[in-house]
């Protein structure tokens, strides 16, 4: 656990979100929630116009995602224990972010025995509500994108309604169809791991799997370009005859 809370602390301090001076009362004051909801809402929408359909994957921002959770529904309770994401371009990684979360409830015995997070890990780490005042400037700046991230999803917009009653709005792709698109069947993200020997010495936890998603999508943007898929409508249109 020591060597993960070092890479998070490295992480941390590398992080750059470039936040206006305007805004940064709305992020950290804890007195301006409907500045809070206003910047995030503005922010989504602001970095959605950067990014046009006919630009080349190469050029593009991709934000890697994962979350650690309890469960599977955050509508029945189930809570995120860790986020991390990477920022890449052209398969690049540019920067990186990784927090751990303060749950509300106890962390059930097997979802510490499969992340390794205990009790004792997350008794300084921010609640959810503010660990996203961070993570969603850092995730917003490019198009998001995971194995199987609709999980993922599903617990980020949950938690934007929950606490800022704002939806969230990026693009987003799901790395799973990409490995059907280039012809190989790979249900699981471990099944994508094999198929390319990409090692992930520490499966389950945020950080350490969006390592691995990182070299995996390096791998793809390759593969991509020598199918002819070069830019976002490209991608977007193969994924749609899969």
């Amino acid at each position: 656990m020591h060597e993960r809370h070092r890479f998070w602390q490295r992480a941390l301090r590398l992080l750059s979100l470039g936040v206006p001076r305007e805004a940064s009362s709305a992020l950290f004051g804890h007195d301006h929630s409907l500045q809070q909801e206003t910047w995030l809402r503005s922010l989504q929408k602001e970095k959605q116009h950067i990014i046009d359909w006919h630009d080349r994957l190469t050029d593009i921002p991709f934000v890697i995602i994962d979350m650690e959770t309890t469960g599977f529904s955050p509508e029945q309770g189930d809570e995120i224990l860790a986020m991390a994401a990477a920022k890449t371009v052209g398969g690049v990684v540019t920067d990186a972010y990784m927090t751990l979360v303060k749950p509300e409830k106890p962390i059930p015995e097997h979802i510490s025995a499969l992340t390794g997070i205990e009790a004792k890990d997350v008794v300084f780490a921010p609640p959810l509500a503010e660990a996203l005042r961070t993570f969603v400037p850092f995730i917003a700046a490019g198009v998001l994108i995971g194995y199987h991230i609709g999980h993922d999803l599903a617990f980020l917009r949950h938690a934007l309604w929950r606490h800022y009653r704002q939806k969230w709005s990026g693009r987003f792709l799901d790395l799973q169809p990409m490995m059907t698109l280039i012809g190989h069947s790979c249900p699981t993200f471990d099944d994508a791991l094999a198929c390319y020997g990409i090692r992930c010495p520490r499966r389950h936890t945020a950080d350490g799997d969006v390592e691995a998603m990182a070299k995996l999508w390096a791998i793809l943007l390759d593969e991509f370009r020598q199918r002819g898929i070069e830019t976002l409508h490209d991608l977007y249109a193969a994924l749609s005859r899969c």
